[in-house]
Order: structure tokens, then C-alpha cells, then sequence
């Protein structure tokens, strides 16, 4: 594909070429216009000026007085001629010599431009108009040699487009500068993405033109977005290795204590190694489970509460079909919600994983929305002590093992809100008595722009 600037350039050369040709036109045929204008308006001139020399005599012949004739008329092939005719008689000037001009026939009143064929290969301009003088009508033809005007509108014409090539040209290469100096932003962003594939950079400057500026916005908010993917996931990963160890520790210090002594495996210790193993099993299975809640978005789409959110609860009530749930959802009509999708699914998916695997029957969903987006999720299950509450967020801490009945997918929580600039409150549910978890989060953190 062809690139922008040759794209526009070329566009640019096409209708300046346009432009100029048609300008170069209508100067032409102006001026052509104007010239015959005014020669015609000269000739007519002269014409009122024969016209006072031209009389009737007593037989009703034209005559006319040759001592008032001027001299270019009397000269020969001096480019000046006219031709008088009737019906009767036709008188023609001296400079004609023996060459004659065409009659032309009007009635009175009329006038005619014409061209003919002159003497000595003259072209000429003629003006022909018809007069009624002493009840004898005439035509009266005035002619003047059009060639060397038109030559010197030739050259006119030449130089003319001489000059307007070399205009083109000169503006030609101001866009060439100027289309340099404006796409100069593009090329400062193609260098940044290189950057960007390098890892020098981290983000695209947002130091561009405004048209530029929501494309860049955009990558930006996509480059975030992929930050924050890249973040939680070594989290997850983190929390994962930190949940699994204290199991793992415990099965190895079994089979090493058991390899040194050489003494055969126990009851209790079998039964502490299956112990810890459905341990590493579920901890594995639950990470599993908030990556299939989240794995179904698009990246950079918004969440909708009509259409993701009962997607999201059907999900889980398939994953937790072996408990009689009764959920109830509180959502306001219209609801704004300018969050990412994924992000959205990996926030509901973490609180309400929770929620399903805790709670004994109940489970209340609530969103609401009037300067911020507000949500809340209550169980019924066992809850968590006041003191414990502050611990829930802070990661490296899994509340699995200290607190019974919250994962460590809520300090998951407690980053996504963060990133969103909202805040995150644990608590317990008046409603229910188990535990509560609210969410408040900006309503418009991120707007995709508006494209015209």
C-alpha cells in the first residue's frame, strides 16, 4: 500500500493540474472576449463615423465623399476595410483592392460579429449592422485585421501557462514541505512504536495533533489494559507458588522423614498427604475458575450488565449446581458502566466465586449508579471477624488459611478497583449476616473518543 504522503500528493498534483487547466481556460476565452469587445466597439466607432459621409444622390445611388474617408481605408491591405451594399449597388473601400468581402444581409436596426477571410491571408474581425437612410436601406460592413491580436494573445496564452506551470510547481514543492513538517507526528509515533517493541518506552507521547489524539489515546488506554493483564497475571501467578507451598512442604517433609528412617508409610500420614493435595487441588481449581469467568472477553470492550452479567451468573450456577442457591439482582435501569469487559468479569467473577462458594442459601447483587458506579455483593455465609477484615486486600496474604471462607482472589479485587481509581470495602452484610463486599467505582474512567 501506498504511503500517506504519496497518497496526498498525489491527490494534491491532480487537482492542482485541474484547477490551473480550467483557470488557464477561462482566462484564455476571457480574454479573448474582452478583446473582440473592445476592437468591436472601435469598429462601430468608425462605422458612425462613414455614416456621416455616406449620402443619397438624386438617382437614390449611395455615395460617399472620399475626401472625408480616412486614409487607412484608402491604403492597401492596411487591415481596415468596409464594404456597402444594397440591392442595388455595393461600394467597397480602396485598401480592399481587388479582393471583396462577403455581403452580409440584415434588416434594419441589427448588428453582426462575424469573422472572414481577408486579403494576404488577414483574418478579420467584421461588424456588419443595417441602416434605413432617405428610405434607402443598406448593410454597412466595417472589417479590421484580427490576426495580430490573436497572435499577441498566443503569446499571452504561452506565457501565461509558462507562469502558472511554474506557480505549480512552486507550490507543489511548499505541500511536499509542508505535508513533511504535518506528518511529522506520524513518523514520531512509528519511531515510539519501535521504541515500544524495544521495551525503552513504555506509553506513545500524547504531544500530537487533534486529529491524531484519539488513535493515540487509544493505544495508550490498550497499552494500560495490557499492563494491568501482565500485572495480575504474575500476581496470580505469585499467589498461586505462595498458596501452594506451605501443602507442598508439608508432603515433602512427610516423604523425606519417611526415606531417612526407612519406616513405612502410617495412616495419619497418608491421610495428611491426600489432605494437603485436595488442598493444592482446590487452590489450583479456584485460580482455574477466575480464568475461565475472565478468559471470554475482548479486549478494550465494555461491560454491560444486561447482556455480560447474566452470561456470568449462569457460568457459575453450572459451576456450582451441587448447591440450592437463591440469588436475587438489585440493577438500576440504564446503568453507565465505562469499564473494561474483562476487567468487569474478573472483578464480578472473583466476588461472586467467593460468594457461591461461602454462602449456605442467599446471595444479593446490587448495582446502582448516580456520580459513581456503585456495587454490591452480600452472602449468607460464615463472614469474617472485624479484626481480619483489613487483612483481605494486602496481597501475599491468603486468607484461606487464616480466616475460613475468603480466597485471596479478593486482593485481585482490590487491585482491579484500584486501577479504575475506586474504592473497595469488606465488610458484613446486615441483610444477610455473611460477608459483604462494595465496590464504588468512577462512571466514566475511561471514554472512548467520539469519532466524526
Amino acid at each position: 500500500m501506498r504511503s500517506l504522503q504519496t497518497k496526498l500528493g498525489s491527490g494534491l498534483f491532480l487537482s492542482l493540474i485541474i484547477c490551473f487547466s480550467a483557470f488557464w481556460y477561462l482566462v484564455s476565452i476571457n480574454i479573448e472576449e474582452v478583446v473582440e469587445d473592445y476592437i468591436s466597439s472601435r469598429i462601430k466607432h468608425d462605422m458612425d463615423s462613414l455614416l456621416t459621409i455616406i449620402s443619397i444622390d438624386e438617382k437614390a445611388n449611395l455615395v460617399i465623399d472620399n475626401a472625408r474617408i480616412d486614409l487607412l481605408y484608402k491604403q492597401p491591405f492596411s487591415g481596415h476595410y468596409y464594404l456597402i451594399n444594397s440591392s442595388s449597388q455595393q461600394i467597397h473601400s480602396r485598401s480592399l483592392w481587388d479582393h471583396s468581402l462577403e455581403p452580409i444581409i440584415l434588416n434594419a436596426g441589427e448588428y453582426q460579429n462575424s469573422y472572414q477571410a481577408g486579403p494576404q491571408q488577414q483574418e478579420l474581425l467584421v461588424v456588419s449592422a443595417a441602416y434605413t437612410k432617405q428610405n434607402k436601406h443598406f448593410t454597412l460592413s466595417v472589417a479590421e485585421n484580427f490576426q495580430p491580436i490573436k497572435n499577441n494573445l498566443a503569446i499571452f496564452k504561452l506565457w501565461f501557462a509558462i507562469m502558472a506551470f511554474c506557480l505549480l510547481v512552486v507550490l507543489l514543492i511548499l505541500q511536499i514541505i509542508i505535508l513533511k513538517h504535518s506528518l511529522k507526528p506520524l513518523r514520531t509515533s512509528t519511531t515510539e512504536i519501535k521504541l515500544l517493541e524495544q521495551g525503552q518506552i513504555t506509553k506513545l507521547s500524547a504531544n500530537v495533533p487533534e486529529e491524531l489524539q484519539p488513535f493515540i489515546h487509544e493505544v495508550n488506554h490498550l497499552l494500560t489494559l495490557v499492563e494491568q493483564r501482565i500485572s495480575r497475571s504474575r500476581n496470580a501467578s505469585s499467589d498461586l507458588a505462595h498458596a501452594i507451598k506451605k501443602p507442598l512442604t508439608v508432603i515433602s517433609q512427610i516423604v523425606n522423614g519417611q526415606t531417612k528412617t526407612n519406616a513405612p508409610a502410617t495412616k495419619d500420614n497418608d491421610e495428611i498427604i491426600l489432605q494437603q493435595t485436595d488442598i493444592i487441588y482446590q487452590i489450583t481449581d479456584r485460580i482455574l475458575k477466575r480464568s475461565r469467568l475472565a478468559g471470554q472477553a475482548y479486549k478494550g470492550s465494555l461491560f454491560s450488565f444486561t447482556e455480560d452479567l447474566p452470561a456470568l451468573i449462569k457460568t457459575l450456577d453450572m459451576m456450582y449446581m451441587n448447591k440450592n442457591l437463591s440469588l436475587v439482582t438489585h440493577i438500576t435501569d440504564e446503568i453507565k458502566c465505562a469499564i473494561d469487559r474483562e476487567d468487569m468479569l474478573e472483578l464480578l467473577g472473583n466476588i461472586l466465586d467467593n460468594a457461591y462458594k461461602w454462602s449456605k442459601q442467599s446471595i444479593i447483587i446490587s448495582v446502582s449508579n448516580t456520580s459513581l458506579l456503585h456495587i454490591r455483593v452480600e452472602d449468607d455465609g460464615p463472614g469474617a471477624k472485624a479484626k481480619q477484615i483489613s487483612q483481605l486486600a494486602k496481597r501475599g496474604v491468603r486468607l484461606d488459611e487464616q480466616i475460613e471462607g475468603h480466597g485471596f482472589g479478593l486482593a485481585i479485587v482490590s487491585d482491579i478497583v484500584k486501577d479504575y481509581n475506586g474504592s473497595c470495602q469488606f465488610g458484613s452484610s446486615k441483610k444477610l449476616g455473611g460477608f459483604q463486599v462494595e465496590i464504588k467505582l468512577p462512571e466514566t474512567k475511561y471514554t472512548a473518543p467520539r469519532i466524526d
